[in-house]
C-alpha cells in the first residue's frame, strides 16, 4: 500500500514539473526593461535593448535573465542569457543604458556593474554566449570600457576583473 502512495506520489510530481515546463515555454519570458539607441529615423531608433525574465511558472533557480538586441525590429543579437545576476527571479534594482557620445558603443548596467556591452559597427557583444571569453575577447572588452568610462568613469566590472584572472589562471598551466 506504501509504496502505491509512493509511486502515484511520484508520478503526480513528476507529472506537475513537466507541466510547468510546459506553461513556462507557452508563455515565454517577461520584459523586464527595454532601451532604444542609434539614429533616429521617422521617430524611431534603430536599435532596441530587451531585457527579459523567465516566467513565472519557472521556479528552478537560477531565475535567468535574458537579454536581446534588434536593429529595425529583426534580431540581431538572439536572446543571450546573463551570467552572474543572481538568483532573483528579477532583479530589484532597475538596468540602465550608457552609451558613449557617438552612441557607438552601449553597455547596460545592473547597480552600476556592467552586464553587457555592444559596439554597433562590429557588431561585437561582451560576453559572448555562454561566457567563453578568450584574450582577445578581453582585451577587446577593456577597450571598450575605457571608452565607456570617458561618459560615464565610475562604471565598474567586476566579471571583466573575474575572466582576466581566470585567464591568466589558464596562462600559469
Amino acid at each position: 500500500m506504501c509504496k502505491i502512495i509512493l509511486k502515484v506520489f511520484l508520478i503526480s510530481f513528476l507529472l506537475a514539473m513537466i507541466l510547468i515546463g510546459v506553461l513556462g515555454y507557452f508563455l515565454g519570458h517577461e520584459q523586464i526593461a527595454s532601451f532604444s539607441f542609434g539614429p533616429i529615423y521617422k521617430n524611431e531608433a534603430a536599435f532596441k535593448l530587451n531585457v527579459y525574465a523567465e516566467s513565472e511558472t519557472h521556479y528552478e533557480p537560477p531565475g535567468y535573465i535574458y537579454f536581446e538586441i534588434k536593429w529595425w525590429g529583426k534580431t540581431k543579437i538572439p536572446q543571450r542569457r546573463f551570467m552572474g545576476i543572481g538568483v532573483e527571479r528579477k532583479p530589484k534594482q532597475n538596468f540602465t543604458l550608457v552609451t558613449t557620445k557617438d552612441d557607438e558603443i552601449v553597455a547596460l548596467l545592473l547597480n552600476n556593474e556592467v552586464q553587457m556591452i555592444h559596439e554597433l559597427s562590429s557588431g561585437f557583444t561582451w560576453p559572448g554566449p555562454y561566457t567563453n571569453v578568450t584574450e582577445p575577447q578581453w582585451q577587446m572588452a577593456e577597450l571598450l570600457l575605457q571608452k565607456l568610462r570617458a561618459t560615464k568613469p565610475d562604471i565598474r566590472c567586476p566579471r571583466q576583473e573575474d575572466y582576466r584572472k581566470e585567464l591568466d589562471r589558464e596562462l600559469k598551466q
